[in-house]
């Protein structure tokens, strides 16, 4: 039996994927992913490859694609980073801590009431996944980029963590917000999240993980454009309904009832 081969066609398809010709690499694109209109050559390298995973995920991502766009050598990569999966693994990190921040970014910009920031939350997170839809699979199915996962377990373990708790803390104040009707301005700080203190409450831990869960499945579903219902309209033609649906029984759970 033969093994399938890519043709010179779907290759440049993926090629044009994970670089699209509209992209300028300036100070603004720079400015996404930081303050430093002109960043030093290695920020760069993992900045473009944070965008180029953003589309077309860490299997089909060529960092040869990356070196060319930033007219480097390849050997930039392995002096700076050691490998492809090694400089992977420091991108997951910094896509993963912008993402926990974006999300911070959007409560605060809400309407300062329990449930408008605790929905700001929700949809941010659902959005990211949607815009960045190629993290997902190193975030959500590690084994999808097993070399990768072990190079962030091996060296990005501890910071990973700190990001999920942090992440983790404030979808709980948010969540006890609802139920009691405030909105709390205590700023939680990345490595020193009072877990003993949040995690009292039976109701609320069971809230916050039915909404991680739920919008894990909604982001994921949606990212990857899931593949068996990917070509039915009357699925794809209702799916803001249904988010908004889905949304609103979310809250209705954080505040303690069964109503929306």
């Amino acid at each position: 039996m033969s093994m399938a081969r890519h043709t010179p066609r779907e290759r440049l398809h993926a090629v044009d994927m994970q670089v699209p010709v509209t992209r300028v690499l300036d100070a603004n694109f720079w400015l996404h992913f930081g303050v430093n209109p002109e960043p030093p050559m290695r920020d760069k390298v993992l900045f473009t490859t944070i965008d180029d995973v953003s589309r077309v995920g860490p299997a089909t991502f060529n960092v040869k694609l990356v070196c060319e766009a930033l007219d480097v050598s390849y050997s930039l990569i392995n002096h700076h980073f050691g490998s492809r999966d090694e400089l992977l693994a420091e991108a997951t990190v910094i896509a993963y801590a912008m993402y926990v921040e974006e999300l911070w970014h959007d409560v605060a910009l809400a309407e300062r009431t329990p449930e408008a920031r605790l929905e700001s939350w929700i949809r941010a997170s659902i959005a990211w996944t949607q815009r960045m839809s190629g993290w997902s699979a190193v975030l959500n199915y590690p084994t999808a980029s097993l070399d990768v996962t072990e190079f962030v377990n091996e060296k990005y373990r501890a910071e990973m963590t700190e990001w999920a708790e942090l992440n983790l803390a404030r979808l709980f104040v948010l969540v006890r917000d609802v139920r009691l009707g405030q909105v709390s301005d205590t700023p939680l700080v990345r490595g020193r999240v009072p877990k003993a203190q949040l995690l009292t409450d039976l109701h609320e831990q069971q809230v916050m993980a039915s909404i991680g869960w739920s919008i894990l499945g909604v982001s994921v579903w949606h990212a990857g454009r899931h593949l068996p219902t990917s070509d039915i309209p009357e699925v794809n033609g209702v799916y803001d309904n249904l988010v908004d649906y889905h949304v609103s029984r979310l809250i209705a759970e954080a505040r303690g009832s069964g109503e929306s």
